[in-house]
């Protein structure tokens, strides 16, 4: 298991984050967006981090603020601030091909992400290669 490191997001919110596999930036990596309330060391975030390790490919992975490791109280959390802690993590510390995997609420964060970065990061969106969504919550709210 890879030590848990902290990042601060634009608010300054300390975020938690796991970097697994390889940092091999030719290989397709993986990007978690956990659930509503989940965090990054439940079993699918853990199976997902194992393939990366397996298959020796980057995989990040992050709990939102008000969530898991990471600062903040989750009465403060909002779909947008958390999706403004997917981009920073993803454009900080994403680098390279990547997949977006994203359960329940994570994968209307995917969905939404993606949305962003096409509109606002042009050379970023290019190097998402896929998005696996698991029982998306979209516009759960």
């Amino acid at each position: 298991m890879t030590d848990i490191k902290f990042e601060n997001a634009a608010d300054g919110t300390p975020i938690a984050f796991r970097e697994d596999g390889r940092a091999d930036l030719g290989r397709c990596g993986f990007v978690w967006l956990g659930g509503f309330k989940s965090d990054m060391e439940g079993q699918k975030a853990e199976a997902l981090a194992a393939l990366a390790r397996e298959t020796r490919r980057p995989g990040l992975r992050f709990d939102y603020s008000g969530h898991g490791a990471s600062g903040g109280l989750f009465v403060d959390g909002t779909i947008s601030k958390w999706l403004d802690q997917c981009l920073h993590m993803l454009l900080t510390h994403g680098k390279g091909p990547r997949i977006l995997v994203g359960s329940s609420m994570g994968g209307w964060l995917a969905l939404l992400l993606y949305r962003r970065l096409l509109r606002d990061y042009p050379q970023a969106v290019r190097r998402i290669m896929g998005l696996v969504l698991l029982a998306p919550a979209a516009d759960m709210t």
